[in-house]
């Protein structure tokens, strides 16, 4: 009689712990699904910033090519262009999750003069655009800028790059990011360079 009713504990034992194990499952599920999405959520967003980025440096190095363009004999409107028309073909493909809504081009403050400049003065916070600057604002919607600029400051006398006066060049982009699997994550974050033309002699 013993023997049967040891089987039956033993049975509602291994009964107890499976449904144990659901349980805590049940309650880890959630939790790992989260982690997992915030870190894909988080390689999706700094992989969009590194495209944001490259693209940046790629209209930066034009627009120090193009200078005030006067060689070329190009108006303030046609030399933005052809930085802007540098700068979204990189992006539009590889900017999975995010929307671009504005291109800037810009002069950071404390960076005329003659170089070369004294280490660690030019150009101040990184380069960094910072309210007040000499700037070209342009909205963009659906990978299409609109023209002229919004806020024309930024005038072509002011990107001579001529030695030893070579003026930085600052290009930004601002874009919203939205995840995909986080539908309440929302961020709107910016990319920027800063170059001058590097004397040859």
């Amino acid at each position: 009689m013993t023997r049967p009713r040891d089987g039956r504990r033993r049975s509602l034992l291994r009964d107890t712990r499976r449904g144990q194990a659901m349980v805590e499952m049940a309650m880890l599920l959630p939790v790992l699904m989260l982690i997992f999405l915030g870190a894909w959520t988080a390689a999706n967003l700094i992989d969009d910033n590194d495209a944001a980025a490259q693209a940046t440096r790629a209209g930066a190095r034009l627009a120090a090519e193009l200078g005030n363009g006067a060689s070329l004999g190009l108006t303030q409107q046609q030399v933005d262009r052809d930085i802007i028309d540098q700068v979204l073909p990189i992006v539009k493909p590889q900017l999975t999750n995010a929307q671009v809504s504005e291109i800037d081009i810009y002069q950071p403050n404390g960076c005329t003069g003659t170089t070369p400049f004294v280490s660690g003065t030019c150009p101040p916070n990184n380069g960094a655009y910072i309210p007040g600057e000499p700037i070209d604002v342009y909205s963009v919607t659906n990978y299409t800028a609109s023209y002229p600029c919004t806020t024309c400051t930024y005038t072509l006398a002011l990107r001579l790059q001529t030695h030893p006066s070579e003026a930085e060049l600052g290009v930004r982009l601002v874009f919203t990011y939205t995840s995909p699997t986080l539908s309440f994550f929302t961020q709107t974050d910016s990319q920027y360079t800063v170059m001058r033309l590097v004397p040859t002699s």
